[in-house]
C-alpha cells in the first residue's frame, strides 16, 4: 500500500499485477513492464556513485644485505692498516719477552682477536639500536636513509683513496689518531699473559674505532631496517672476515712461516697500497649502492 501512495499510482491501479517500482518510475501490467526495464535498469546503473578501488597498501623498502656489500665491507675493514698494526706490536712485545716460548704468542694473539670480535660485535649492536632510533624519530624513508649510507660509503673511499696518494694530508689520516699512537703502544707493550692480550685487546678497540669504524657504521646502517634477530648471521658473518688477519698473522708467525718483523716490514712497505684497496672498495660499493645496483 505504501509503495503505491509513495510513487502516486492512482487508486484505479491498485491491485493489479505484475506491478513494478523502480528508480522513481513504476510500471504495471508485464508490457510496459519488459518493454521498459532494461533500458531503467541501465540508467539506474549509470547514475550510481562509483567508488574509487582502493589502492593496495605497499609494504615499505627494505634494504637487504647482499653478499657484495657484506664481503666488500668488511674486506675494507680487514685490510684496514690499524689492526695489522696493533697485532704486530703485541706479537713482537710476547715474542720478545719469550722468544721460545711460540705458543705464549699463539694464545695472546688468539685472545687479542677474541676480545676485538667481542667489542666490535658489541659495537654493532649499538651501531643498528642508534639508526633504529634516528630513523625512526626523524621518519626517515628507509630508501632515502640506504642512499645516504651509500655517500657516507663514497666518502669514507675518497679519504682512504687520499691517505694512498697524499698520506697525511690535510692534517688527519684514517688511521689511529697520531697523539693516540703512544698511549696505545703502552698498553699493548705492557702485555705479558694470554688473559692480558684479552684485556689489552678490550681496550685497544676502543682506538681502533676511529680508523675502522666507517665501513662498520655503513653495515650497521644497513643492517637496521632487519629485525634484531635477522641481523645476527650477517654480524657474526663480517666479524669473522674482519679479524680473519689477525689470525692469519698469529698463525703464520707461531708456525714459523714469517718471523713477526717481516710482517711489520710488509705493512710498512704496502701501507698505501691497503689504503688504495680500501679506497676503491668503499667508493665500487658506494656508487653500486647509490645507482641501485646492489
Amino acid at each position: 500500500m505504501q509503495l503505491y501512495q509513495d510513487y502516486g499510482v492512482p487508486s484505479s491501479e491498485w491491485g493489479y499485477v505484475p506491478v513494478l517500482f523502480i528508480g522513481e518510475k513504476y510500471y504495471v501490467g508485464d508490457t510496459p513492464i519488459i518493454q521498459n526495464i532494461e533500458a531503467d535498469i541501465i540508467e539506474l546503473h549509470k547514475a550510481m556513485p562509483v567508488e574509487p578501488e582502493p589502492i593496495p597498501e605497499t609494504e615499505p623498502v627494505k634494504a637487504k644485505v647482499s653478499l657484495v656489500q657484506l664481503l666488500g665491507l668488511a674486506l675494507v675493514d680487514a685490510v684496514n692498516p690499524c689492526e695489522l698494526a696493533v697485532l704486530v706490536i703485541l706479537m713482537t712485545a710476547i715474542l720478545s719477552r719469550h722468544p721460545n716460548k711460540k705458543d705464549k704468542a699463539l694464545k695472546a694473539g688468539l685472545a687479542f682477536s677474541s676480545a676485538i670480535f667481542l667489542m666490535y660485535t658489541l659495537f654493532g649492536f649499538l651501531i643498528i639500536f642508534g639508526f633504529k632510533t634516528l630513523v625512526g624519530l626523524a621518519d626517515i624513508q628507509t630508501l632515502w636513509f640506504y642512499k645516504v649510507l651509500a655517500v657516507l660509503a663514497i666518502i669514507l673511499g675518497l679519504l682512504n683513496l687520499k691517505d694512498a696518494v697524499w698520506y697525511g694530508g690535510g692534517g688527519f689520516i684514517m688511521e689511529v689518531p697520531q697523539k693516540w699512537r703512544p698511549k696505545m703502544k703502552e698498553i699493548i707493550k705492557g702485555t705479558t699473559s694470554t688473559a692480558g692480550a684479552f684485556a689489552a685487546g678490550i681496550i685497544v678497540s676502543f682506538f681502533l674505532t676511529p680508523c675502522t669504524a666507517g665501513p662498520y657504521f655503513v653495515f650497521g646502517g644497513i643492517l637496521s631496517n632487519m629485525p634484531f634477530f635477522e641481523t645476527l648471521p650477517y654480524l657474526f658473518i663480517y666479524m669473522l672476515v674482519f679479524i680473519s688477519p689477525m689470525i692469519a698473522i698469529t698463525l703464520i708467525t707461531f708456525f714459523g712461516f714469517m718471523v713477526i718483523e717481516d710482517v711489520a716490514g710488509w705493512r710498512e712497505k704496502n701501507l698505501k697500497k691497503l689504503h688504495w684497496v680500501a679506497g676503491l672498495l668503499l667508493l665500487g660499493l658506494g656508487f653500486a649502492m647509490l645507482l641501485g645496483w646492489i
